[in-house]
């Protein structure tokens, strides 16, 4: 007998969220996620499968409560690094592939991540924050009254700021620079007891260095950093290449981008992904950019140009994100594969390098994450669909689209759970928009039948939502209610100009795009008007704000990680004295009638919709004095029941808590909607 899942069901869930294929293309390395509920923690640990034996199942490869992840090959496939927190901070550790126990490589004092092997195997790239003058490694041994002393300096002492962005969500306050280290690897000291080389750094200067990549010839090595004079007052990366003997640094773009990812081509040619920032603009569509050198330096181009469409998207649910990864070149270095969002679905798609030309090699209702190349051409990815949050797959590189074929399968007990599948429907907005939504119905639904429903809206502004696989609305509809989502002006997936659309106008048509959406749900036939619900996350939150200020249409509202004061948001977010003042059209200073005017708490003393208002305590994307305004303007007009749930240690993504933390978040936020709009009358 199935049944259908509940808040409880979040603890099972399993992802892979990393994975990397050997160099002969015969097996697959991938970190699975997993929870582990007598510790009340994530684990994550590596995982073999031998693409050659299809019907034998996956190998553990690690053990323990430690989280490792972002496995990578080397060169002759006989070690795997990896990070993993297994020695308190995450650092590089390497696992022979014949077998063996793994050995740590790095003591960086404030970790080490991004693992890179040289082409050769003698290296390897990783990076790792530096600050100041200070020592950048661990002292070994660290005894436990020295790392009592340090802990209590570190929680003691005076933080000094300079920087407009201090901080970013989920993080500390960011003192440091992110550079790129080398280390040698010498395989035969390990486990000799003979300490590991000393790494070197590779970069300099006072900023920040990601995504380092090797050149084929392992001479160079390509990365992102952002060297202009205001840094931290803008959302611009370029790309860079050093060489590595000489120490010279080329700069390969120049054009005030969103750059990220770089990876080189078999004939020395790079690649990676870019949106182009244009000012007082708040979205472009990421593309695929190239660079070749030629006698005057490198030339780069928009490889993608003419495609109205958003390149490099990941897998996003309430189980797992999973960033998509660098652009994939084909063997012969002629085509690059990459994932395209549009229309509420990621498929994977072949991008001709001189043509420019796109063509699908997936299409429905997919959700595609990272991809690896195949000898045999064939491509290995993660991926979703509405019915599987994350597995991987392997799927036909060229030719007509072909269905993906299943290599693993995390959550098998899903399958005798009862599983709603989104409806989409389409409706025009009063100003000739055709949008996009879908509904999804409780299991026990009789066509006709009038059933209670949740509005969830999703954040961004520029985020979309889809068909895929959603943990939470599948809580909703196993409870009796029919879910409603649509994606209204400002989201992703529509092309520039709609993503742009809600541009200094939030709580303006795009909350008529919601309504509209709704209305049209209710058109359809079987949910009953008189009993809606509505939640959202983020802006999410701020429009779930903004629409009980404005509507008394909803019964029960719950609002998440919201934004409730604009003003106050510019000076306590990580990223509104840069994002928010494009999206609003200015600073507050500058519109400060505006900014009030579309304040959701401005509203506050109208609201007479039960609200529920639940924040994390270390999100600083919507820092909890957000929620807090609200929940003190609710309950001081007191016009309809609230109250306040605050999640100690979570940050905007409710993952970073405990999972009993999600479980409990998940629960309450259905208890408010079950005790204010019943399934039952």
């Amino acid at each position: 007998m199935t049944a259908a899942l509940t808040p409880e069901d979040i603890s099972r869930f399993a992802a892979p969220t990393s994975f990397a294929l050997s160099p002969d293309g015969a097996r697959v390395v991938y970190a699975l996620l997993t929870v582990d509920a007598e510790s009340d923690k994530r684990r994550s640990t590596l995982w073999l499968l031998d693409l050659r034996q299809p019907d034998s199942p996956p190998r553990r490869l690690t053990n323990g409560a430690q989280r490792d992840h972002s496995p990578q090959w080397s060169p002759d496939g006989a070690w795997i690094a990896f990070v993993s927190d297994r020695a308190e901070t995450a650092q590089l550790w390497v696992l022979p592939t014949a077998g063996g126990e793994p050995s740590q490589l790095t003591h960086m004092r404030y970790g080490a991540n991004s693992p890179r092997w040289s082409p050769d195997g003698q290296s390897l790239l990783f990076l790792a924050e530096v600050r100041g003058d200070e020592d950048p490694f661990w002292p070994t041994p660290d005894d436990a009254v020295a790392r009592e002393r340090r802990e209590r300096h570190e929680a003691n002492r005076l933080r000094h700021i300079t920087r407009l962005q201090f901080r970013w969500d989920g993080d500390d306050i960011s003192e440091g620079r992110q550079h790129i280290w080398r280390m040698a690897f010498d395989a035969a000291a390990l486990g000799q007891g003979t300490s590991a080389p000393t790494p070197e750094r590779v970069t300099s200067g006072d900023y920040d260095h990601l995504d380092p990549a090797w050149s084929p010839d392992g001479q160079q090595i390509a990365f992102v950093s952002d060297r202009a004079e205001d840094r931290d007052a803008n959302r611009t990366d370029d790309v860079w290449v050093q060489d590595l003997a000489s120490g010279v640094v080329t700069r390969v773009t120049n054009h005030l981008c969103e750059n990220h990812t770089p990876v080189w081509g078999p004939q020395g040619q790079l690649a990676w992904f870019c949106a182009n920032v244009v000012t007082g603009i708040s979205y472009s569509n990421t593309h695929v950019w190239l660079a070749e050198l030629a006698g005057d330096g490198w030339h780069t181009w928009d490889a993608m140009d003419g495609h109205d469409v958003l390149a490099g998207a990941g897998i996003s649910s309430d189980v797992a994100v999973v960033p998509s990864g660098p652009p994939t070149w084909s063997a012969d270095g002629q085509a690059l594969f990459v994932t395209v969002h549009a229309r509420g679905v990621t498929n994977l798609h072949r991008l001709d390098r001189v043509a420019g030309t796109l063509t699908a090699l997936s299409q429905g209702a997919w959700q595609f994450g990272p991809i690896a190349v195949a000898p045999d051409e064939s491509l290995i990815a993660l991926a979703g669909t509405p019915e599987r949050p994350i597995d991987l797959v392997r799927c036909a590189a060229r030719g007509a689209q072909a269905s993906p074929i299943w290599l693993t399968e995390v959550n098998p007990w899903l399958r005798e759970q009862t599983l709603a599948m989104p409806e989409v429907f389409t409706f025009t907005t009063a100003d000739g928009w055709e949008l996009e939504g879908w509904v999804m119905w409780p299991p026990e639904w009789v066509a006709g039948v009038p059933v209670p429903a949740i509005l969830q809206i999703h954040g961004g502004p520029h985020g979309s939502f889809g068909p895929g696989f959603h943990a939470q609305r599948q809580q909703f509809t196993g409870a009796g209610y029919a879910v409603v989502i649509v994606n209204p002006r400002g989201s992703v997936g529509y092309g520039e100009t709609f993503a742009r659309a809600c541009d200094r106008d939030w709580g303006g048509a795009d909350y008529h795009d919601i309504m509209a959406g709704l209305d049209a749900a209710l058109a359809r036939g079987g949910i009953d008007a008189a009993r809606l619900a509505v939640t959202g996350v983020s802006y999410g939150g701020y429009m779930t704000n903004w629409i009980v200020g404005h509507t008394d249409r909803f019964k029960a509202a719950v609002t998440i990680n919201s934004v409730s004061n604009l003003i106050s948001s510019f000076g306590t977010s990580d990223i509104d004295a840069v994002f928010g003042v494009v999206e609003q059209g200015g600073t507050p200073w500058e519109r400060r009638d505006w900014y009030l005017e579309r304040s959701p708490v401005t509203y506050a003393d109208r609201v007479t919709t039960p609200t529920r208002v639940i924040s994390a305590e270390r999100d600083w994307r919507c820092p909890i004095e957000q929620s807090e305004q609200f929940y003190m303007a609710l309950r001081y007009f007191n016009r309809a029941p609230t109250d306040f749930l605050r999640v100690p240690g979570a940050s905007h993504s409710i993952r970073t808590g405990t999972p009993s933390q999600h479980v409990t978040w998940c629960r309450a936020v259905l208890d408010w909607i079950v005790q204010y709009n019943p399934v039952s009358e």
